[in-house]
């Protein structure tokens, strides 16, 4: 008996200093037990190329704080001063999760001489932790069914 109340004791403890956060539309719980002095959540990944876009790679940042998420994107081996929209989703790569915020709040990826293109966005929303999410790239404003690239974001 002692010894589970050391064991409950304990937990308590623990979950007293760590970060919690629930998910409404899910109820999935976000319980932050690695650090829970951190300060927002840091999401990070890599596009791969698929289709059309088998050529292009790219990665992808997103930062999760005071109630806002901003993400950045970067590609590279796009085709010369094409135009690809893009957004983050809920789900995995092909899962054809939900759009994350706005899908108008997500500048399109103007894509240089080079094949390279970098945009951002600040969405007024935290991503969650308790969820998976992904960065998708579109073949142009026109064919949003055509996703070119694709990645996992990775927290």
């Amino acid at each position: 008996m002692r010894t589970q109340l050391l064991c409950i004791t304990a937990a308590f403890v623990m979950l007293g200093c760590a970060r919690v956060q629930t998910e409404p539309a899910t109820g999935e719980v976000d319980l932050d037990l690695e650090n829970p002095a951190k300060q927002g959540e840091d999401w990070s990944g890599s596009l791969t190329g698929q289709g059309p876009g088998s050529n292009i790679t790219g990665t992808f940042g997103a930062l999760a704080l005071d109630g806002r998420t901003e993400v950045s994107v970067s590609l590279n081996g796009a085709v010369p001063n094409a135009s690809h929209p893009w957004h983050v989703h809920e789900g995995g790569c092909n899962s054809g999760g939900v759009i994350v915020g706005d899908s108008t709040a997500y500048p399109v990826l103007q894509v240089g001489s080079t094949g390279a293109a970098a945009a951002n966005v600040n969405l007024s929303l935290m991503l969650n932790e308790a969820m998976d999410y992904y960065v998708d790239v579109h073949a142009s404003a026109s064919d949003m069914q055509t996703i070119v690239a694709c990645g996992d974001l990775d927290d």
